[in-house]
């Protein structure tokens, strides 16, 4: 062999440093979109605390007019595409990518990542019922799409409808700490029409044959450590009921935010003014009747409902979905990922205490899988989310099972989800503007 054979680079190894360069952007908006993630998360953190602590006694009725208003007006004056969510943005924003429409300056420009951490902030910390999670979706989206588009020309351009999907998937990541969710929603709800057409005949193949192994053979695991602490054809029709009942509720959640926000959307400033005051004099109610436990994003009230701090109540109930209904329809910049999550625990609690259901635990989280199932219509990314964040893997059937019910449920009271319509509205509104 000749000396210069024997030195020969793999063909490849040669590819290396261009794949490096092509990953780069990557990297870096993740970096960014870690550091930034983390310092919205303590801002929203202290402020909801506060929130806690001090939206009692007479400021009730003073200051979540001031939190639903201020956060409207932020956004409706210096960023209208940042009220709301985000996550209905970040979607459309995956629509238009590819044509590069100018209007995804305007989805996810600088503006977008000023105005959405303040303005949703800003509702907490006075006692709007709103989340941080789809803000995190589309500020993280936003990072994504700035270090795309001042990317240096001499480089190799990264692909902007990759960036946005990425984007999105390392917001859930970043705001839930889970990292298998983020990648269940950049290929459920980001891509969703590559999976839209096999997602259901997937899951009903994956629900008949893990039951009925279940039935057959017990609730274990493949190395052998067997779970028995849950009765598998109780739990089984339980998980159903509550899904049902759940995902119901969770599907006339959203068409009645769905069609306040259509309502509103077009509406002029003083209109918005009006029905924001609405909407926060309502929630004030709502907190007065029901209880501090109404407040914030729900994160706290979750943990108690698992603890068994908190005893079941219909007034809990309705305090969480509705104090998200009237924070939400005020034109607020925040979400109802979190929120969704609080209800729907809050719910199964309490069915469970009335039907006196086994395995309370499990059906709270059969209960939360439930509720966001029906609102995200993304039962794969819930499930997934739920399980990660509670380290459930034994409990991953009835969670499949619940996401899927309630999936199906939702879908007879509203047939696209919430997020998808709002993302129309987006994209059509590009479609004038271009």
């Amino acid at each position: 062999m000749s000396k210069s054979e024997s030195l020969k680079v793999p063909p490849h190894l040669l590819h290396f440093p261009r794949k490096l360069v092509e990953s780069l952007p990557y990297w870096i908006a993740a970096a960014l979109v870690a550091l930034v993630s983390a310092l919205y998360m303590k801002m929203f953190t202290l402020a909801e605390e506060w929130s806690l602590e001090h939206v009692t006694s007479y400021w009730i009725f003073i200051l979540p007019v001031i939190g639903i208003v201020g956060s409207m007006t932020m956004g409706f004056f210096f960023s209208r595409e940042s009220l709301g969510t985000g996550i209905p943005q970040v979607i459309a924003a995956t629509d238009l990518a590819p044509t590069k429409n100018k209007y995804m300056d305007k989805l996810l420009g600088l503006r977008v990542l000023i105005v959405k951490p303040i303005a949703s902030t800003f509702c907490i910390l006075f006692g709007g019922v709103t989340g941080r999670e789809g803000p995190t979706l589309h500020i993280s989206a936003s990072v994504f799409y700035l270090v795309t588009k001042y990317w240096p020309k001499k480089l190799t351009p990264p692909s902007l409808s990759s960036m946005v999907v990425a984007g999105g998937a390392a917001g859930l990541a970043a705001a839930f700490n889970t990292p298998l969710g983020g990648i269940a929603f950049a290929i459920e709800e980001l891509s969703k029409a590559h999976l839209s057409q096999m997602r259901t005949t997937i899951f009903q193949a994956v629900i008949i044959a893990g039951i009925l192994s279940q039935i057959l053979l017990g609730n274990y695991l493949y190395f052998g450590t067997i779970q028995g602490s849950v009765e598998t054809q109780s739990a089984l029709w339980q998980t159903v009921f509550l899904a049902v009942i759940i995902g119901a509720a969770a599907g006339l959640f959203s068409r009645c935010i769905l069609t306040i926000t259509k309502w509103n959307g077009n509406k002029k400033y003083i209109h918005r003014l009006g029905f924001a005051v609405l909407c926060g004099v309502l929630l004030s109610v709502v907190i007065y009747f029901c209880g501090s436990n109404t407040l914030g994003a729900g994160k706290s009230v979750i943990v108690q409902i698992v603890n068994g701090e908190i005893a079941p109540s219909f007034t809990l109930v309705v305090g969480r979905i509705f104090g998200n209904i009237f924070t939400f329809c005020g034109g607020v910049v925040g979400g109802v990922f979190a929120p969704s999550l609080a209800s729907g625990a809050a719910l199964a609690q309490w069915l469970t205490d009335v039907f006196t259901f086994t395995s309370p635990h499990l059906m709270i989280m059969v209960g939360m899988v439930a509720f966001l199932t029906g609102v995200t219509r993304a039962p794969l990314t819930s499930f997934i989310l739920v399980m990660e964040m509670s380290n459930s893997h034994d409990s991953i059937m009835y969670l499949i099972l619940s996401s899927l019910v309630a999936n199906s449920i939702s879908k007879l009271i509203l047939h696209e989800s919430f997020y998808e319509q709002i993302a129309h509205v987006f994209v059509e509104k590009a479609k004038v503007e271009a």
